[in-house]
């Protein structure tokens, strides 16, 4: 058996330990205004996401459900077991808001379809109109 290029093994070995054993030369002082920056840098990236989500869903339509409450526009996102089964059409249904965007929710559309067995439940918010034409006509009969 033929060992090819220990030396550089062992070497980027000792280079990978060296690296682990170095310290920290910053102060306690610098160490704390980092922790600190990256705190509010953290802040100020989650506050401009929550803004963004707001817009967007000022934009999306927004359905009054006959059973009260608000609905959105969302579509089965399906099982995607083997990555060709993936963006082959999509209905957009009217589904409550709380059941948009959460992952493996079971909730039902207006028109009555329900996410399968193997399915990831509803996708997030669309801000495309519904296009399902049982819930259309489910909540022009409730005449909402």
């Amino acid at each position: 058996m033929v060992v090819i290029g220990q030396n550089a093994f062992s070497d980027a070995l000792d280079r990978i330990i060296a690296g682990a054993e170095a310290r920290d030369t910053r102060t306690p002082e610098r160490r704390a205004a980092d922790a600190a920056r990256r705190e509010t840098e953290g802040r100020a990236y989650a506050e401009r996401l929550a803004a963004e989500r707001l817009a967007f869903l000022a934009r999306a339509p927004r359905y009054a459900m006959p059973g009260g409450g608000a609905g959105r526009s969302s579509a089965l996102t399906g099982s995607l077991r083997t990555g060709t089964e993936g963006d082959q059409g999509r209905r957009l249904h009217i589904v409550a808001e709380e059941d948009c965007g959460s992952w493996c929710a079971t909730g039902t559309a207006l028109c009555g379809a329900t996410p399968g067995r193997r399915s990831h439940g509803w996708g997030d918010v669309r801000n495309e109109p519904a296009d399902c034409p049982r819930c259309l006509a489910r909540l022009a009969g409730a005449g909402a």
